[in-house]
């Protein structure tokens, strides 16, 4: 399901319009299609799965360029199609954007967020 941007249009740019777009096709097609977890193990492993799904299809972009928009963007599109999904996204949010914004040069060097990315 595409996000609703009528009301935000004016603060979007294009490449905002495209990423929700781009957002809700990705979860409509690679996360909504998947069965919801029966137990917590079960839970468990696919949130593990889903933070690499979202870190290969880069929709953890956003956390790491610090475009809020963008990651709630993001988030409405992995909302509508699994809320474990969108928690998996927060998660990595919360986090990460702490020591994206404190952790200077030590932590670019050590790849740090360059491997926080890819889930």
């Amino acid at each position: 399901m595409m996000p609703d941007t009528d009301v935000v249009r004016a603060f979007l740019s294009q490449g905002h319009l495209a990423m929700a777009a781009e957002a809700a096709t990705f979860a409509g097609n690679d996360i909504a299609p998947r069965p919801e977890p029966r137990d917590d193990r079960s839970a468990r492993t696919e949130a593990r799965e889903l933070l690499g799904m979202l870190g290969r299809g880069g929709w953890l972009r956003p956390i790491l360029a610090q475009d809020l928009r963008g990651c709630c963007l993001v988030r409405e599109a992995l909302a509508a199609a699994s809320p474990l999904a969108d928690a998996v996204f927060a998660l990595q949010a919360l986090g990460s954007t702490p020591l994206i914004i404190a952790g200077g040069s030590a932590l670019r060097i050590a790849g740090f967020r360059a491997r926080s990315m890819v889930g």
